[in-house]
Protein backbone atom coordinates (compact mmCIF):
# COMPACT_ATOMS: atom_id res chain seq x y z
CA UNK A 1 0.00 0.00 0.00
CA UNK A 2 2.75 2.12 0.96
CA UNK A 3 3.86 2.10 -2.81
CA UNK A 4 0.60 3.49 -3.96
CA UNK A 5 0.19 6.24 -1.42
CA UNK A 6 4.14 7.36 -1.85
CA UNK A 7 3.07 7.69 -5.86
CA UNK A 8 -0.47 9.92 -5.35
CA UNK A 9 1.65 11.86 -2.69
CA UNK A 10 4.40 12.19 -5.74
CA UNK A 11 2.01 13.01 -8.03
CA UNK A 12 0.18 15.81 -5.58
CA UNK A 13 3.41 17.43 -5.32
CA UNK A 14 5.09 17.34 -8.71
CA UNK A 15 1.89 17.22 -11.36
CA UNK A 16 -1.31 17.90 -9.57
CA UNK A 17 -3.11 19.68 -6.88
CA UNK A 18 -5.67 17.31 -5.91
CA UNK A 19 -6.05 13.20 -6.14
CA UNK A 20 -8.04 10.84 -4.44
CA UNK A 21 -8.41 7.06 -5.03
CA UNK A 22 -10.88 4.45 -4.43
CA UNK A 23 -10.88 1.03 -4.92
CA UNK A 24 -13.33 -1.86 -4.05
CA UNK A 25 -12.45 -5.91 -5.20
CA UNK A 26 -15.79 -7.80 -4.29
CA UNK A 27 -17.38 -5.55 -3.39
CA UNK A 28 -15.40 -4.37 -0.76
CA UNK A 29 -13.19 -1.42 -0.35
CA UNK A 30 -9.72 -2.14 -1.02
CA UNK A 31 -7.92 1.21 -0.75
CA UNK A 32 -8.34 4.88 -0.55
CA UNK A 33 -5.95 7.63 0.12
CA UNK A 34 -6.26 11.20 -1.05
CA UNK A 35 -4.10 14.16 -0.55
CA UNK A 36 -3.99 18.11 -1.95
CA UNK A 37 -1.57 20.55 -2.00
CA UNK A 38 -4.16 22.84 -0.17
CA UNK A 39 -5.36 19.69 2.47
CA UNK A 40 -8.25 17.66 1.45
CA UNK A 41 -11.43 16.13 3.13
CA UNK A 42 -12.42 12.74 0.76
CA UNK A 43 -15.75 14.65 0.77
CA UNK A 44 -14.79 17.45 -2.22
CA UNK A 45 -17.64 17.94 -4.71
CA UNK A 46 -16.23 17.71 -8.62
CA UNK A 47 -17.87 18.75 -11.91
CA UNK A 48 -18.07 14.96 -13.56
CA UNK A 49 -18.29 16.55 -16.67
CA UNK A 50 -18.11 12.82 -19.54
CA UNK A 51 -17.59 10.99 -16.69
CA UNK A 52 -21.55 11.36 -16.27
CA UNK A 53 -21.99 9.23 -19.41
CA UNK A 54 -21.62 5.86 -18.18
CA UNK A 55 -24.85 6.37 -15.81
CA UNK A 56 -27.03 7.80 -18.62
CA UNK A 57 -25.63 4.72 -20.79
CA UNK A 58 -27.16 2.47 -17.93
CA UNK A 59 -29.79 3.83 -17.63
CA UNK A 60 -30.74 3.42 -21.31
CA UNK A 61 -30.13 -0.28 -21.02
CA UNK A 62 -32.47 -0.41 -17.77
CA UNK A 63 -35.48 0.45 -20.18
CA UNK A 64 -34.04 -1.92 -22.83
CA UNK A 65 -34.10 -4.51 -20.27
CA UNK A 66 -37.36 -3.30 -19.20
CA UNK A 67 -38.91 -3.89 -22.83
CA UNK A 68 -40.05 0.34 -22.88
CA UNK A 69 -36.53 0.70 -25.92
CA UNK A 70 -34.61 -0.80 -28.11
CA UNK A 71 -31.53 -0.72 -29.39
CA UNK A 72 -33.24 -0.50 -32.86
CA UNK A 73 -35.44 2.07 -31.66
CA UNK A 74 -35.39 4.98 -34.25
CA UNK A 75 -35.14 8.17 -32.42
CA UNK A 76 -37.81 10.12 -33.69
CA UNK A 77 -40.02 7.64 -32.61
CA UNK A 78 -39.51 9.94 -28.97
CA UNK A 79 -38.24 13.26 -30.50
CA UNK A 80 -40.34 13.82 -33.32
CA UNK A 81 -38.14 16.60 -34.67
CA UNK A 82 -35.46 13.98 -36.00
CA UNK A 83 -37.83 12.77 -38.54
CA UNK A 84 -36.50 15.70 -40.11
CA UNK A 85 -32.54 15.47 -39.68
CA UNK A 86 -30.57 16.08 -42.95
CA UNK A 87 -27.08 16.15 -44.31
CA UNK A 88 -25.78 18.70 -46.80
CA UNK A 89 -24.59 17.30 -49.64
CA UNK A 90 -21.71 18.88 -52.32
CA UNK A 91 -23.80 21.65 -53.19
CA UNK A 92 -24.79 22.71 -49.73
CA UNK A 93 -28.25 21.35 -49.98
CA UNK A 94 -30.20 19.34 -47.74
CA UNK A 95 -30.82 15.76 -47.96
CA UNK A 96 -32.21 13.08 -46.21
CA UNK A 97 -29.78 10.01 -44.01
CA UNK A 98 -29.29 6.79 -46.02
CA UNK A 99 -30.11 5.34 -42.32
CA UNK A 100 -32.04 5.73 -39.72
CA UNK A 101 -30.71 7.33 -36.23
CA UNK A 102 -31.52 4.91 -33.32
CA UNK A 103 -30.86 4.51 -29.55
CA UNK A 104 -27.64 2.47 -30.27
CA UNK A 105 -26.30 4.87 -32.68
CA UNK A 106 -26.91 7.20 -29.47
CA UNK A 107 -25.09 4.64 -27.54
CA UNK A 108 -22.22 4.21 -29.77
CA UNK A 109 -21.18 7.54 -30.77
CA UNK A 110 -22.11 7.15 -34.14
CA UNK A 111 -25.45 9.13 -34.67
CA UNK A 112 -23.53 11.88 -37.10
CA UNK A 113 -23.73 14.50 -34.31
CA UNK A 114 -21.13 16.77 -33.01
CA UNK A 115 -19.63 18.23 -29.66
CA UNK A 116 -19.61 21.99 -31.42
CA UNK A 117 -22.58 23.88 -29.78
CA UNK A 118 -21.79 27.16 -31.51
CA UNK A 119 -22.65 26.03 -35.11
CA UNK A 120 -25.03 28.49 -36.20
CA UNK A 121 -28.44 26.57 -36.70
CA UNK A 122 -28.38 25.35 -32.88
CA UNK A 123 -27.13 28.12 -31.54
CA UNK A 124 -29.20 30.19 -32.63
CA UNK A 125 -32.40 27.59 -31.26
CA UNK A 126 -30.50 27.66 -28.34
CA UNK A 127 -30.63 31.67 -28.05
CA UNK A 128 -33.90 30.88 -28.74
CA UNK A 129 -35.04 29.63 -26.09
CA UNK A 130 -32.94 31.35 -23.60
CA UNK A 131 -33.08 30.54 -19.97
CA UNK A 132 -36.21 27.82 -20.08
CA UNK A 133 -33.89 25.12 -22.05
CA UNK A 134 -33.77 21.81 -20.50
CA UNK A 135 -33.05 18.85 -21.75
CA UNK A 136 -35.84 17.96 -24.07
CA UNK A 137 -35.40 21.67 -25.93
CA UNK A 138 -31.83 21.36 -26.20
CA UNK A 139 -31.99 17.86 -27.72
CA UNK A 140 -34.72 19.54 -29.73
CA UNK A 141 -32.14 22.24 -30.97
CA UNK A 142 -29.46 19.78 -31.85
CA UNK A 143 -31.66 18.35 -34.58
CA UNK A 144 -31.25 22.11 -36.38
CA UNK A 145 -28.02 21.73 -37.60
CA UNK A 146 -27.07 18.63 -40.21
CA UNK A 147 -25.65 15.55 -39.63
CA UNK A 148 -21.90 15.20 -40.22
CA UNK A 149 -22.46 11.86 -41.35
CA UNK A 150 -25.01 9.31 -42.07
CA UNK A 151 -26.41 7.30 -39.16
CA UNK A 152 -23.71 4.17 -38.33
CA UNK A 153 -20.97 5.35 -40.84
CA UNK A 154 -18.45 5.87 -38.08
CA UNK A 155 -17.53 7.27 -34.34
CA UNK A 156 -17.73 10.71 -33.55
CA UNK A 157 -17.41 11.89 -30.27
CA UNK A 158 -20.47 14.26 -29.99
CA UNK A 159 -23.75 15.09 -28.36
CA UNK A 160 -24.92 11.12 -28.69
CA UNK A 161 -25.40 11.14 -24.91
CA UNK A 162 -27.45 14.19 -24.20
CA UNK A 163 -29.52 13.86 -26.55
CA UNK A 164 -30.46 9.62 -25.27
CA UNK A 165 -30.76 11.33 -21.99
CA UNK A 166 -33.87 13.49 -23.93
CA UNK A 167 -34.75 10.26 -25.02
CA UNK A 168 -34.66 8.30 -21.72
CA UNK A 169 -36.99 11.23 -20.61
CA UNK A 170 -39.52 10.60 -22.62
CA UNK A 171 -39.19 6.67 -22.34
CA UNK A 172 -39.25 6.72 -18.40
CA UNK A 173 -42.03 9.61 -18.36
CA UNK A 174 -40.05 11.01 -15.72
CA UNK A 175 -37.34 14.18 -16.25
CA UNK A 176 -33.90 12.86 -16.33
CA UNK A 177 -32.77 13.28 -13.23
CA UNK A 178 -35.60 12.22 -11.20
CA UNK A 179 -35.38 9.14 -13.37
CA UNK A 180 -31.68 8.83 -12.60
CA UNK A 181 -32.32 9.29 -9.00
CA UNK A 182 -34.97 6.81 -8.66
CA UNK A 183 -32.77 3.63 -10.58
CA UNK A 184 -28.80 4.16 -10.12
CA UNK A 185 -28.68 7.29 -7.10
CA UNK A 186 -31.00 6.41 -4.36
CA UNK A 187 -30.71 2.49 -4.37
CA UNK A 188 -26.68 3.03 -4.49
CA UNK A 189 -26.83 5.83 -1.42
CA UNK A 190 -25.21 8.24 -4.14
CA UNK A 191 -26.48 11.34 -1.72
CA UNK A 192 -24.27 14.16 -3.31
CA UNK A 193 -24.32 13.79 -6.64
CA UNK A 194 -26.95 15.70 -8.37
CA UNK A 195 -27.07 17.99 -11.93
CA UNK A 196 -24.93 20.81 -11.88
CA UNK A 197 -26.00 24.42 -13.01
CA UNK A 198 -24.18 26.50 -15.65
CA UNK A 199 -21.91 27.74 -12.95
CA UNK A 200 -21.86 26.39 -9.52
CA UNK A 201 -19.51 27.11 -6.83
CA UNK A 202 -20.68 24.84 -4.80
CA UNK A 203 -17.51 22.93 -5.45
CA UNK A 204 -13.73 22.15 -4.95
CA UNK A 205 -11.83 24.20 -6.67
CA UNK A 206 -11.06 23.54 -10.34
CA UNK A 207 -7.66 23.69 -11.92
CA UNK A 208 -6.25 24.23 -15.71
CA UNK A 209 -3.27 22.61 -16.93
CA UNK A 210 -1.77 24.65 -19.59
CA UNK A 211 0.40 23.10 -22.82
CA UNK A 212 3.64 24.05 -20.44
CA UNK A 213 2.22 21.93 -17.61
CA UNK A 214 1.86 24.89 -15.70
CA UNK A 215 -1.07 24.28 -13.52
CA UNK A 216 -3.65 26.87 -12.17
CA UNK A 217 -7.00 28.24 -10.74
CA UNK A 218 -9.72 28.65 -12.87
CA UNK A 219 -13.77 29.30 -13.13
CA UNK A 220 -15.72 26.82 -11.54
CA UNK A 221 -18.07 25.92 -14.59
CA UNK A 222 -19.48 24.31 -16.66
CA UNK A 223 -19.53 25.49 -20.59
CA UNK A 224 -21.38 22.42 -21.90
CA UNK A 225 -24.61 23.72 -19.90
CA UNK A 226 -26.63 25.93 -22.32
CA UNK A 227 -29.06 26.60 -19.04
CA UNK A 228 -30.07 25.80 -15.29
CA UNK A 229 -32.54 23.93 -16.50
CA UNK A 230 -30.57 21.56 -18.85
CA UNK A 231 -29.54 18.19 -17.28
CA UNK A 232 -26.62 17.15 -19.09
CA UNK A 233 -26.38 13.31 -20.07
CA UNK A 234 -23.15 13.77 -21.80
CA UNK A 235 -21.29 16.27 -19.08
CA UNK A 236 -24.14 16.94 -16.15
CA UNK A 237 -23.35 15.85 -13.06
CA UNK A 238 -21.14 17.16 -9.71
CA UNK A 239 -20.58 14.11 -7.48
CA UNK A 240 -18.30 13.14 -4.99
CA UNK A 241 -15.26 10.37 -5.54
CA UNK A 242 -17.08 8.34 -2.53
CA UNK A 243 -20.59 8.82 -4.47
CA UNK A 244 -18.79 7.98 -7.45
CA UNK A 245 -17.08 4.43 -6.58
CA UNK A 246 -20.98 3.54 -5.21
CA UNK A 247 -21.48 3.47 -8.62
CA UNK A 248 -18.19 1.88 -10.24
CA UNK A 249 -18.61 -0.79 -7.39
CA UNK A 250 -22.17 -1.46 -8.31
CA UNK A 251 -20.68 -2.42 -11.86
CA UNK A 252 -18.27 -4.28 -10.42
CA UNK A 253 -20.05 -6.50 -8.56
CA UNK A 254 -22.68 -7.25 -11.74
CA UNK A 255 -24.87 -4.51 -11.48
CA UNK A 256 -26.10 -4.52 -7.47
CA UNK A 257 -29.30 -4.63 -8.86
CA UNK A 258 -29.57 -1.25 -11.30
CA UNK A 259 -28.66 -3.40 -14.32
CA UNK A 260 -29.07 -7.50 -14.56
CA UNK A 261 -26.13 -9.11 -15.43
CA UNK A 262 -27.04 -10.05 -18.83
CA UNK A 263 -27.60 -6.42 -19.31
CA UNK A 264 -24.45 -5.30 -17.98
CA UNK A 265 -22.18 -7.19 -20.27
CA UNK A 266 -23.74 -5.47 -23.49
CA UNK A 267 -22.42 -2.37 -22.04
CA UNK A 268 -18.70 -3.32 -22.51
CA UNK A 269 -19.19 -6.06 -25.46
CA UNK A 270 -17.24 -4.09 -28.37
CA UNK A 271 -19.92 -3.04 -30.33
CA UNK A 272 -18.23 -1.21 -33.20
CA UNK A 273 -15.93 -4.05 -34.98
CA UNK A 274 -16.12 -2.70 -38.30
CA UNK A 275 -15.88 0.92 -37.36
CA UNK A 276 -12.57 2.83 -36.30
CA UNK A 277 -12.94 4.34 -32.93
CA UNK A 278 -10.35 7.22 -32.14
CA UNK A 279 -7.55 5.78 -29.86
CA UNK A 280 -5.95 8.91 -29.86
CA UNK A 281 -8.71 10.26 -27.45
CA UNK A 282 -8.11 10.26 -23.84
CA UNK A 283 -11.15 8.47 -22.92
CA UNK A 284 -10.19 5.53 -24.99
CA UNK A 285 -7.07 5.40 -23.90
CA UNK A 286 -5.03 3.50 -27.02
CA UNK A 287 -5.43 0.50 -29.62
CA UNK A 288 -5.80 -2.00 -26.73
CA UNK A 289 -9.64 -0.71 -26.38
CA UNK A 290 -12.43 -0.52 -28.43
CA UNK A 291 -16.03 0.51 -27.75
CA UNK A 292 -19.05 -0.76 -26.11
CA UNK A 293 -22.59 1.08 -25.43
CA UNK A 294 -20.94 3.80 -23.51
CA UNK A 295 -17.91 3.04 -22.55
CA UNK A 296 -14.24 1.79 -23.56
CA UNK A 297 -13.62 -1.76 -23.19
CA UNK A 298 -10.18 -3.19 -23.54
CA UNK A 299 -9.84 -6.35 -25.98
CA UNK A 300 -6.37 -7.26 -24.61
CA UNK A 301 -4.71 -8.41 -21.11
CA UNK A 302 -2.04 -6.36 -19.90
CA UNK A 303 0.81 -8.53 -18.06
CA UNK A 304 0.37 -7.41 -15.00
CA UNK A 305 -3.57 -8.18 -15.09
CA UNK A 306 -5.72 -6.18 -16.14
CA UNK A 307 -8.30 -8.63 -17.68
CA UNK A 308 -9.99 -8.87 -21.38
CA UNK A 309 -13.11 -6.75 -21.19
CA UNK A 310 -12.10 -4.02 -18.34
CA UNK A 311 -14.21 -0.80 -19.35
CA UNK A 312 -14.86 2.67 -18.20
CA UNK A 313 -14.94 6.12 -18.67
CA UNK A 314 -13.08 9.56 -17.44
CA UNK A 315 -14.13 13.27 -17.62
CA UNK A 316 -12.79 16.92 -18.99
CA UNK A 317 -11.44 17.18 -15.25
CA UNK A 318 -9.75 14.21 -15.28
CA UNK A 319 -12.49 12.18 -13.33
CA UNK A 320 -11.47 8.33 -13.80
CA UNK A 321 -13.71 5.09 -14.15
CA UNK A 322 -12.23 1.87 -14.56
CA UNK A 323 -14.19 -1.79 -13.86
CA UNK A 324 -12.68 -5.23 -13.93
CA UNK A 325 -15.43 -7.56 -14.73
CA UNK A 326 -13.38 -10.47 -14.64
CA UNK A 327 -11.81 -9.55 -11.49
CA UNK A 328 -14.42 -7.77 -9.84
CA UNK A 329 -12.35 -4.69 -9.38
CA UNK A 330 -13.30 -0.84 -9.72
CA UNK A 331 -11.15 1.85 -9.62
CA UNK A 332 -11.86 5.67 -9.61
CA UNK A 333 -9.75 8.25 -9.59
CA UNK A 334 -10.28 12.43 -9.13
CA UNK A 335 -8.17 15.15 -10.09
CA UNK A 336 -10.65 18.14 -10.51
CA UNK A 337 -7.92 19.53 -13.31
CA UNK A 338 -9.14 20.41 -17.15
CA UNK A 339 -6.85 19.67 -19.94
CA UNK A 340 -5.25 16.87 -17.53
CA UNK A 341 -3.29 15.30 -20.49
CA UNK A 342 -0.94 17.68 -20.56
CA UNK A 343 0.31 16.47 -17.03
CA UNK A 344 -1.63 13.49 -16.36
CA UNK A 345 -1.61 11.34 -18.85
CA UNK A 346 -1.03 7.67 -18.44
CA UNK A 347 -1.23 8.38 -14.86
CA UNK A 348 -5.06 6.35 -14.45
CA UNK A 349 -3.88 3.48 -15.64
CA UNK A 350 -0.52 3.83 -13.87
CA UNK A 351 -2.34 4.17 -10.68
CA UNK A 352 -4.56 1.16 -11.78
CA UNK A 353 -1.32 -1.23 -12.26
CA UNK A 354 -0.01 -0.23 -8.52
CA UNK A 355 -2.89 -1.15 -7.19
CA UNK A 356 -3.11 -4.20 -8.94
CA UNK A 357 0.59 -5.04 -8.23
CA UNK A 358 0.45 -4.11 -4.48
CA UNK A 359 -2.99 -6.10 -3.52
CA UNK A 360 -1.39 -9.17 -6.33
CA UNK A 361 -5.07 -9.00 -8.14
Amino acid sequence: MNRITDYVDLLVKTKVPYLDVIAFKDGEELFRYYNARKGATGKERLLMFSATKPLTAVLALRLVEEGVLSLDTPVSELLPEYKDVYLLNEKGERIPPKTVMTVKHLLTMTAGLTYDLSRYPVEQALQGKGSMTDTRAAASAFAKAPLVFNPGARFQYSLCHDVLAAVIEVASGMPFSAYMKRIILDPLGMENTCFSKRSDNDVADLYTADAEGNVYLSAKENTLLVSDRYESGGAGLISTIEDYARFARALSIGGAGILQAESLKRLYTPTLDTIAVDNSFTCVQGSDYGYGLGVRVRRVPTAWGLSVGEYGWDGAAGTYLMVDPVKRVSVVIGLHLMNWPAVFRHEHLAIVQKIYEAFSI
